[in-house]
């Protein structure tokens, strides 16, 4: 009984996915794009749709012409990993930049990561690393915090600032992030209790003016 009761909400469910797909992708021809987005998801996944990434990107493409940030991080991501276009590090930087520049945390963290390292055809530049860095960062996004915070404590690309790492760390934190969680006993131990109250004072201070 349990395994009819599983087939039918199975059936259910593409069912429902099916319908789905057909009223996402009657929008995306009429050039809606968020609809472009959704179609293009669905063929990435092979929801309501057969999987078909060269689909995938064609709606993709579609809606990041129309400068949807989201359809122009995944454009990044199929060039950088080749899934439906030609594998292509400088057109996937290409759309990385593109949807960065409009605001998305995620591509602004990598971005900042393709400066640091001199990929997808940027040339490493420790500034524009750390612009992009803090554009993420100062958006909560954890993973660019805590790269801010293990610089600034551990690198010798910029200046040590412990106090600024623990900040950044501590925030990175508290947004999740399990390497910060094990990185700040780590910088504690390096810092007097002086230097330890004080930044988390600050931090407080800071969000409660936020708040």
């Amino acid at each position: 009984m349990t395994k009819i009761i599983n087939i039918v909400q199975e059936t259910s469910e593409e069912q429902a996915f099916l319908d789905a797909a057909k009223k996402v992708k009657a929008l995306a021809e009429q050039g809606n794009a968020q609809a472009q987005l959704r179609l293009g998801m669905l063929y990435a996944s092979g929801k309501g749709v057969q999987l078909n990434y060269t689909q995938a990107a064609d709606w993709f493409q579609k809606a990041a012409e129309q400068n949807l940030p989201e359809a122009q991080s995944y454009m990044g991501w199929l060039h950088a990993n080749g899934y439906g276009v030609e594998q292509d590090d400088k057109m996937a930087g290409h759309y990385y930049l593109k949807s960065a520049e409009q605001g998305l945390a995620k591509d602004q963290y990598t971005v900042g990561t393709m400066y640091r390292w001199g990929r997808y055809g940027v040339e490493t530049d420790v500034q524009k690393m750390l612009d992009w860095y803090q554009c993420a960062a100062q958006q909560g996004y954890a993973p660019a915090q805590y790269a801010l915070g293990k610089l600034l404590s551990d690198d010798d690309l910029v200046p040590k600032d412990e106090a600024l790492a623990f900040q950044w760390l501590s925030l990175a934190a508290v947004n999740g992030s399990e390497p910060a969680k094990q990185a700040l006993p780590e910088l504690m131990a390096k810092m007097s209790p002086e230097q330890v109250a004080q930044v988390q004072q600050q931090i407080l201070q800071a969000m409660g003016a936020k708040g």
